[in-house]
């Protein structure tokens, strides 16, 4: 739990964000509102509206304020959060994604706060708009350091034209202790799966980054050759987004074996229902349901989008295929799913990759490090 409102020794983090369903960068940004919170700081989290993030901080015992941000630069929005930073005498920002890096660069240089603005994959930085440049400019000028969440990050942005100083890399973690292996039936149940039937699983909003209907062609290839397989999509969509892929579903002759989940609360218990991770993705920063499948012990065969390459090694702790490659997904799939040595092999050195190298405390640590390093010394 964060300090009390009334504390005034211990110094306020504005933690903002401009999304507030479920999701990758969403859950970081209330890991990091928690965790950092009990780290001699009190947390003020900003999100846009009522919804799963404002329900998921109250669960960690994060009282969340609701301001709606509307529009690519909405003064009312930004008066609001400088009132509140100067009634909350807030000594710190820092912002998930970049409408909220905009807004927090913008009140950090009207109250002379530092700004931590963390992106959190390239597509980011797409369909920048006519305000192309005042971005630019406020990344590189008003933000004291950029933070890319992902190698594939951190090069979109040298590209957009921030200066590779300006920019650090903190990858994103798990709680390896809570995502850990073992077997769940639930979901399996649920789905009517017999004992010997195999279950794909991929989790991820249903966006055009993520590639569903790359999936779903390779799903009818490889559900042609391995029978005794369904595929499990977890994830929110809207209409516009869902009818096309259940229509592509029926098209290709496997809606009775392709199950579109909605939106499941992402648990160790939800990956151990399935035998393979797969990542479709056309783009991907460093996805954290990627990293909770292979903690969780599972094989996972993810295409090359960015963020799989840097944790991947492949063949070894995973497989990696070409972006946009039915064919090659379904191969690298039906290799993984007929056999079980290769199975149980990959799934071993997924989990050791991830203990190794993408724990959460070791994220927190970096980010305690920026803390320590941009808090003023006197409140």
């Amino acid at each position: 739990m964060s300090a009390p409102v009334s504390s005034k020794s211990v110094p306020t983090v504005m933690h903002l964000i401009d999304t507030g369903g479920p999701g990758g960068a969403e859950t970081v940004f209330a890991q990091l509102a928690a965790r950092l919170g009990q780290r001699d700081t009190r947390t003020l989290t900003i999100v846009p509206r009522e919804d799963w993030l404002a329900d998921h901080l109250r669960s960690l015992q994060i009282q969340p304020v609701i301001l709606a941000a509307r529009g690519s630069l909405n003064f009312g929005y930004l008066l609001s959060l400088i009132g509140i930073a100067r009634r909350q005498r807030v000594r710190l920002i820092h912002t998930h994604l970049l409408g909220s890096a905009v807004y927090g660069a913008l009140l950090g240089l009207i109250t002379r706060t530092a700004v931590i603005a963390v992106l959190h994959g390239p597509t980011d930085l797409r369909k920048l708009g006519r305000l192309a440049g005042v971005k630019r400019w406020l990344l590189r000028h008003a933000c004291s350091v950029v933070v890319a969440v992902s190698s594939s990050t951190r090069d979109a942005l040298l590209a957009f034209g921030l200066p590779e100083k300006s920019i650090i890399l903190i990858q994103n973690g798990v709680d390896t202790d809570h995502y850990s292996p073992g077997r769940a039936s639930e979901l399996r149940d649920e789905l009517g799966l017999q004992p010997g039937e195999l279950l794909i699983g991929a989790v991820g909003n249903i966006r055009t980054p993520k590639a569903y209907d790359v999936l779903l062609k390779s799903a009818a290839l490889v559900l042609a050759r391995v029978p005794n397989c369904h595929l499990a999509i977890v994830g929110q969509g809207d209409e516009s987004a869902m009818q096309p892929l259940r229509e592509l579903s029926a098209s290709l002759g496997i809606a009775a074996r392709c199950h579109f989940l909605g939106f499941r609360k992402s648990t160790p218990a939800l990956y151990r229902n399935f035998d393979v991770f797969v990542s479709s993705s056309r783009s991907e920063g460093l996805s954290l349901a990627f990293l909770e499948a292979m903690a969780t012990g599972l094989p996972v065969v993810a295409t090359r989008s960015g963020g799989p390459q840097e944790v991947i090694d492949p063949d070894v702790s995973g497989v990696l295929v070409p972006i946009e490659d039915p064919e090659a997904l379904a191969d690298g799939l039906r290799r993984t799913l007929t056999d079980a040595e290769l199975r149980v092999r990959l799934g071993q050195a997924a989990r050791e990759r991830v203990v190794s190298a993408f724990s959460l405390e070791a994220v927190l640590r970096q980010y305690a490090g920026l803390y320590e390093k941009l808090l003023p010394k006197e409140l």
